[in-house]
């Protein structure tokens, strides 16, 4: 294949960073390489820019900003991910032909993951991707089904305190997530790039870097800090009943919060089911004791930003 273009949407946001990282490192590789902003956050990305990295000043809705490129790669955040049918038509408009919807997660075309609320966008995205795909036959789109970042599992979203050495969750210790850290999902979303094209206008790669207990995500914890946590262990209903409490407040952040923890603690609720796809490519991914003490290495160099990037729910 000739060298594609490939522009970014959301290289701001957590996955951003790593992402663009790889995609320089792979330079050659590429004719272009660009990020989607707007002229008043343009300075966010001046490093990238002088870098190598392309910017394209415009809006997301507009077939304009995607002209000249082949791969078009959303990496939004929860709030934003409404807008990717708008953005795909625009890509389409524009002649793009390969579109990476925000995934990067769970395997969403399955069991819960169906009709939990936490997932609604994503669902309608995917939806939307296979009708349009009908209409433009040129058109293709690839998931990346990474299971969650092992980063994230780290956060309080996920019941885990790094600072207070505390874990708290709504289910059974035993509950296993597929887990990947943040750079392999990375390289996984470069690499992909140059794998075959799928007989069908679809693509589906899973790829987590493993399965996980939660009382083994404490136990890493435990190990690479040397302290002792303290668990916190409530009835998948407790988290339920709070997903509907802030649903009548239409408290968007707790509702999408909590929808997410009961789904968590389900012990029946397989992220990422098998079989993988990690043979086809070319790296060993990296181990949780690996991913978990680079974590702490970026959190003494200030390179974490997981805070701003999850809001967490009021409390009342």
């Amino acid at each position: 294949m000739s060298a594609p273009s490939i522009l970014l949407i959301g290289a701001g946001g957590y996955l951003g960073g790593p992402a663009t990282r790889e995609l320089l490192a792979n330079r050659s590789r590429f004719n272009r390489i660009a990020i989607l902003t707007e002229e008043s956050k343009k300075q966010k990305f001046a490093e990238h820019e002088a870098k190598g990295f392309e910017l394209v000043l415009g809006a997301f809705d507009s077939a304009d900003s995607f002209k000249g490129f082949d791969i078009v790669i959303c990496m939004l955040g929860n709030h934003a991910m409404k807008c990717q049918p708008a953005i795909i038509d625009a890509a389409i408009g524009a002649g793009v032909t390969e579109f990476y919807p925000s995934e990067f997660g769970s395997d969403i075309g399955q069991g819960d993951y169906l009709t939990n609320r936490y997932w609604r966008d994503k669902q309608i995205t995917r939806q939307y991707l296979r009708n349009v795909a009908k209409k433009n036959p040129g058109f293709n789109y690839t998931f990346l089904i990474t299971g969650g970042f092992i980063e994230f599992a780290l956060h309080p979203l996920f019941g885990m305190d790094v600072d207070k050495h505390t874990f708290t969750f709504y289910g059974p210790p035993e509950k296993q997530e597929a887990l990947t850290a943040v750079h392999d999902v990375a390289k996984y979303l470069v690499e992909s790039v140059f794998l075959p094209k799928s007989p069908s206008q679809e693509r589906i790669f899973r790829i987590p870097g493993g399965n996980y207990a939660w009382k083994d995500v404490v136990a890493t914890l435990e190990k690479v800090q040397g302290v002792k946590y303290t668990c916190t262990y409530h009835p998948r209903q407790d988290a339920i009943d709070a997903q509907k409490a802030y649903a009548e407040k239409s408290d968007v952040d707790g509702e999408l919060a909590f929808s997410f923890k009961s789904l968590l603690g389900d012990i029946n609720a397989v992220s990422v089911p098998k079989p993988w796809d990690n043979d086809k490519f070319s790296f060993k991914p990296a181990t949780l004791d690996e991913a978990v003490r680079k974590f702490f290495e970026d959190l003494k160099r200030g390179e974490d930003r997981l805070a701003r990037d999850f809001p967490m729910p009021s409390q009342s």
